[in-house]
């Protein structure tokens, strides 16, 4: 007994030694990841060469060739850079049919010839959905249902040539039982494929029982199970596994998020991320609640991708169309079906309550007019490591893709600076409101003389030279309470003259400081709801309940969302009052939240209208202001100057395994972008290395009196703001991040290497000039190009 004892913990010792947990003496901790690292990239991809002798070769370049199956509607589409084929389905048969075939064998041998193997857990609706360019989803009974282009029954495809030019083909599709029609114009380039749907081409009766479109949704798919036939059964109950291709799905989740292919054991929710945000107006109801779970973080982007394998195949599709009615979804493996696949979503119409008493009760029914908008979807397809200047075929490439495209469109526009540091963005929380013995009364954390007395203490520290402020709760009223336009400011705070003299005297030593306002948020104690409020299209007014998050006794719990047109009219109200003498404004609200407006003929404002409605506001500010912007969505990244609270990080679904900074990649050398507040847990030393690695200017927002005189506020999440306590911390955070980051100023981020769990490189160029920044988040040395970098530490290397 003794012996075998002995032997077990020789093995488990051995084991040990060889894993690297015990080394003869002292204990080594391997890094451990978790779903907000970067881990090391997939294995790599084995393929055969695709055989097209079903396809017909429509469209040709120097470096794609697009083939058409027509009988299952799939373009197979060969890279000529590398061989590997991407099909727009999974081409595969319907089982239905391989069964038929079966009656038809009369001898054991013909029954074993035609008995190919069958796809599991796909059904007639998903096969044609696997093979589908386009599916759409439809309301019977008030119940969804799916029928796509390659459906087996009830639909008719045909492909057609537009004007002899080969580059461009319409599928045209008959949804006949639906009486539905979509024409989908298809475009082939050099390395990109894309669909458009004009609104107007969506025809027939079944436009009123449309829900959404779903683009070839099985593009990019891994994973999949055979059915094999058995002999003794004589039934396909042997299930096999396909060969899963390694690799992942990207999506704009946060910062950016990979989902990797994985062989799940349990059943998983989809990932859906709703571009820009909920339409709350188009929600299922028109009151919602928020909780104090972790909020998830909407897409503020339209754009997704797919890798196969490690820097050998991949794609990136972006919508330049139909953006604000999009949704990404991502449903891995076990939901629905044995792949992992993405498609982009978009909506036509939604399922809505209508109430009709003020008991709240009603029933549930469709819009009686859908959204109105056109798609415009595009695919570029990536290859290769990027050796040869091209972009690489990962989550990097497709960054370095989607920019570049935004700056050929005009949205993004690569700025330079004279800067020698990095900038720093202090914010000031100065005043909110409470509930009062009768009323409301202000609370006061900071005034005008307390701004520059901070700023003053911070601008004679010689590490610190670029800074930039913005002032929250100036107004009377306080944070909350005061209507977003108000030009009544709150004389315990500072007068006007007050804050004209400060703002006056720190812009002559290079320190912006802007008002900074949220247009969007409002409540009944701020203002009267007629005229000013959304709309549900349900026509009642928005409700948005913060009990869950908000302190019990605060003044006020329950919000709702200004108008477009109003949100637009308050900021131009406010700018015109103030552009004399400020150089620049903060802008909350308006930046990040897109909903539409009803009134009883309809939609008042669409989320389109309302997207043309703020560009135009923007526009036209932009000729007297710097516009300090806070987690804008895309459509407003052509006037910002500053990105405030970008996202690092994602949401944290379980089946989310890395996170990556492709947000801030895209946006790199187009804007300053700076990272979450440091007062709030953002602010130990792996934090300042993602800082780093993520190329963040360090924020945080402070107070001078402490932050418990706004625990009775809606301003109570501020919970941790007096500068006493962190003038220290702000001058650390600030010199560690700058020691790197400064380096690298006016130079291209053009790459992102994994080189060992919890070691990363970020690689910078300026023309023929390289620096690498090494991020090494683990607590042991790491040596690179003989260079070390200490434990939890960066370091630059040229």
């Amino acid at each position: 007994m003794f012996l075998v004892k002995k032997r077990k913990f020789l093995i488990i010792f051995f084991a040990l030694v060889v894993v690297g947990i015990i080394s003869f003496g002292y204990v080594k901790a391997a890094y451990l990841t978790t779903n907000r690292d970067t881990k090391l990239p997939p294995d790599k991809v084995s393929y055969d060469i695709v055989k097209y002798d079903d396809y017909e070769l429509i469209y040709e370049t120097d470096t794609l060739c697009y083939y058409f199956r027509e009988d299952r509607d799939v373009f197979s589409i060969l890279d000529k850079r590398t061989g590997y084929t991407w099909k727009t389905g999974l081409d595969i048969p319907f089982n239905k049919d391989i069964d038929d075939s079966l009656l038809e064998a009369t001898t054991p041998e013909e029954i074993l010839e035609k008995a190919v193997p069958e796809e599991a857990k796909m059904s007639t609706t998903y096969t044609g959905i696997a093979n589908s360019l386009i599916t759409v989803e439809y309301n019977e009974s008030e119940t969804i249902k799916n029928v796509s282009s390659a459906s087996k029954d009830g639909v008719k495809s045909s492909l057609v040539t537009l004007n002899d030019n080969p580059s461009t083909r319409r599928l045209d599709i008959n949804f006949t039982f639906l009486e539905l029609e979509i024409k989908v114009y298809l475009t082939f380039s050099e390395d990109t494929i894309t669909y458009e749907i004009k609104d107007e081409d969506i025809t027939g009766k079944g436009k009123n029982s449309l829900l959404a479109i779903n683009i070839s949704p099985f593009l990019g798919a891994s994973g999949g199970k055979f059915k094999l036939y058995n002999e003794d059964t004589q039934m396909y109950d042997i299930e096999v596994e396909k060969y899963k291709i390694p690799g992942y799905v990207f999506v704009p989740d946060g910062s950016g998020s990979l989902i990797r292919f994985a062989d799940n054991s349990a059943p998983f929710s989809l990932y859906t991320g709703n571009v820009y945000g909920m339409d709350y107006a188009q929600s299922t109801y028109y009151n919602n609640s928020l909780t104090d779970a972790i909020p998830l973080k909407d897409p503020v982007m339209p754009v997704f991708g797919i890798a196969h394998g490690d820097k050998q195949a991949a794609f990136v599709a972006y919508a330049d169309s139909g953006a604000e009615y999009m949704e990404i979804v991502m449903r891995p493996e076990e939901n629905l079906t044995y792949y992992n696949w993405a498609y982009p979503r978009f909506v036509y119409n939604v399922n809505y309550f209508q109430v009709y008493n003020k008991k709240g009760e009603g029933y549930f029914t469709l819009m009686k007019e859908p959204n109105v908008f056109d798609i415009k979807m595009s695919y570029t397809f990536l290859a290769g490591d990027g050796s040869d200047g091209t972009p690489a075929a990962d989550y990097t490439g497709m960054a370095s893709t989607y920019r570049k495209h935004l700056i050929d469109t005009g949205v993004l526009t690569e700025q330079t600076t004279t800067k020698a540091d990095i900038p720093l963005r202090l914010d000031f929380i100065m005043s909110d409101s409470k509930k009062g013995i009768v009323g409301t009364d202000e609370v006061v954390v900071t005034t005008t003389d307390d701004v520059r007395n901070i700023l003053n203490t911070i601008s004679k520290n010689d590490a610190i030279t670029n800074v930039n402020s913005g002032l929250y709760g100036w107004q009377k009223g306080g944070e909350t309470l005061a209507k977003p336009n108000s030009s009544k400011y709150l004389g315990k705070v500072g007068s006007k003259h007050d804050f004209k003299d400060l703002i006056k005297e720190f812009a002559e030593i290079g320190i912006d400081i802007s008002y900074a306002r949220d247009y969007t948020t409002i409540n009944k104690l701020m203002l009267n709801y007629h005229n000013n409020a959304t709309r549900h299209i349900n026509s009642w007014y928005l409700d948005l309940d913060k009990r869950w998050v908000l302190p019990e006794n605060v003044p006020v719990s329950n919000f709702s969302f200004a108008t477009p047109k109003k949100s637009a009219q308050w900021f131009k109200e406010q700018l015109k009052d103030v552009s004399s003498y400020v150089d620049s404004m903060t802008v909350g609200g308006i930046s990040n939240t897109l909903i539409s407006n009803y009134d009883s003929d309809g939609v008042e404002t669409s989320v389109s209208d309302a997207i043309a409605l703020y560009q135009d506001t923007f526009t036209k500010a932009k000729e007297k202001v710097k516009l300090n912007m806070e987690s804008p969505n895309m459509y407003l990244w052509k006037y910002t100057d500053r990105y405030l609270q970008s996202p690092v990080g994602t949401s944290q679904y379980v089946f989310e395994t890395d996170a990556v900074p492709f947000l801030q990649m895209v946006l790199n050398g187009t804007m300053e972008v700076y990272a979450p507040y440091s007062n709030f847990s953002f602010y130990t030393q792996t934090d300042i290395l993602r800082m780093i690695d993520y190329n963040l200017s360090p924020s945080f927002i402070l107070s001078q009196e402490p932050s418990y005189h706004l625990a009775s506020t809606p301003s109570a999440d501020l919970y941790s703001t007096e500068f006493n306590q962190y003038e220290g911390l702000i001058k650390t955070v600030y010199t560690k991040v700058n020691d790197v980051l400064s380096q690298v100023i006016g130079y291209k981020w053009s790459g992102r290497t994994v080189l060992d769990n919890g070691v990363i490189m970020n690689t910078y160029t300026n023309g023929s000039e390289t620096k690498k920044v090494i991020i090494n988040y683990t607590d042991e040395t790491v040596t690179h190009e003989q260079s070390e970098v200490a434990p939890l530490s960066a370091s630059v290397i040229q």
